[in-house]
C-alpha cells in the first residue's frame, strides 16, 4: 500500500513537472514570434534610387585614395589580443535609427520583395540627405568640406561594398536584393554616425585586431578575384573612416580621432563577420 502511494505521488509530480515545462516552452516559442522580422530587401533599380547627401552630382571614378591608416591590400595592423568586440557578435540587421519601413518578409512573390526592399533603401536615403543637409548649415567652411570630403568616401564605401556582396548571386533574382539591404543597412549606419558621436565599446587597438582576424578569415573564403575586390572594398572603408574621423575630431563636441576609429571599427567587423557567416554557408 505504502508502494503504491509513493508510486503515485512520483506520478503526479511527474505529470506537474511536464505541464510547468510545456507552459514555459510555449512562452519561449510565443517571445520569438512577436519579435520584429528581419527585412528583406528586394530588387529595384538601385541606381535610380540612391541619391547623394548634399547633391553631390559626381562621384569618385578613380576609387579611394590610399588610406592614412592600414595597409594596402587589407585592414590595419594588430595590436593586441582582447576580446571581440560586442558589436561584432551579432550579425543582426537591426537599424540603428527609428525608421517605420515595411516588412519584406511577408511578401510572397521575389518581385515584391525587391520592391519593397527598393522603397525600404529609399527611405533610408532621404532622411541621410536631411540629417546631412541640417548638418551642414551648422558648420563652418572648413569643416563644411571635411564633411563633403567623408561623405565622397562613404558613397564610395557603400557602392563597392554592396556590389560586392552581391556579386554573390550575380545572375539571380536575389541579387539586386541583396545590393538593396546592403545600402539600407550602411546607409542607416551613417545616419546614426552623423546624428551622434560614435561610441565605441572597446579600444580601438582591440576593435583593430578583431578587424584584421575577421578580414583575413574572409579574404581565406573567397577566390583570387573576389580576394581582390574585398581588398579595393577595405580601402575605400579605411579612406571614408579616416575621413569622417577627421572630420568628427575637429568638432567642438566631436570625438577625438582614436575613439571614432575605435567606433568606426567595430562597425566594419560587424560587417564582415555577417559575410564571412555567409560565404561559410
Amino acid at each position: 500500500m505504502v508502494g503504491d502511494i509513493t508510486m503515485n505521488n512520483k506520478l503526479i509530480y511527474q505529470l506537474l513537472c511536464a505541464a510547468i515545462l510545456l507552459g514555459l516552452t510555449s512562452c519561449g516559442q510565443s517571445d520569438v514570434l512577436t519579435e520584429s522580422p528581419e527585412s528583406s530587401i528586394a530588387e529595384s533599380e538601385i541606381s535610380e534610387v540612391g541619391s547623394t547627401p548634399d547633391q553631390i552630382s559626381e562621384r569618385s571614378s578613380t576609387g579611394p585614395a590610399k588610406p592614412s591608416t592600414g595597409e594596402a591590400t587589407g585592414p590595419t595592423e594588430p595590436q593586441s589580443s582582447e576580446s571581440e568586440p560586442a558589436s561584432a557578435q551579432t550579425t543582426s540587421s537591426t537599424s540603428p535609427v527609428p525608421l517605420e519601413k515595411k516588412d519584406c518578409g511577408e511578401l510572397e512573390t521575389q518581385q515584391a520583395m525587391n520592391q519593397c526592399a527598393a522603397d525600404n533603401y529609399k527611405i533610408s536615403d532621404e532622411l541621410l540627405n536631411q540629417v546631412y543637409q541640417q548638418i551642414r548649415r551648422g558648420l563652418n567652411e572648413g569643416a563644411k568640406q571635411q564633411l563633403t570630403d567623408a561623405e565622397e568616401r562613404w558613397i564610395t564605401f557603400r557602392d563597392t561594398e554592396c556590389a560586392f556582396e552581391s556579386q554573390y548571386f550575380e545572375g539571380g533574382s536575389i541579387a539586386t536584393m541583396i545590393q538593396a539591404s546592403c545600402m539600407e543597412q550602411i546607409t542607416d549606419n551613417r545616419i546614426a554616425e552623423l546624428q551622434e558621436s560614435p561610441k565605441p565599446e572597446t579600444s580601438f587597438e582591440s576593435a583593430d585586431t578583431q578587424l584584421n582576424q575577421v578580414y583575413q578569415v574572409v579574404q581565406a573564403l573567397a577566390d583570387d578575384a573576389q580576394g581582390e575586390a574585398l581588398t579595393d572594398v577595405q580601402l575605400s572603408w579605411l579612406d571614408y573612416r579616416d575621413a569622417h574621423c577627421e572630420y568628427e575630431a575637429a568638432l567642438p563636441s566631436g570625438a577625438d580621432v582614436k575613439t571614432c576609429m575605435a567606433a568606426i571599427t567595430e562597425t566594419r567587423v560587424w560587417q564582415l563577420q555577417a559575410l564571412k557567416d555567409k560565404l561559410s554557408l
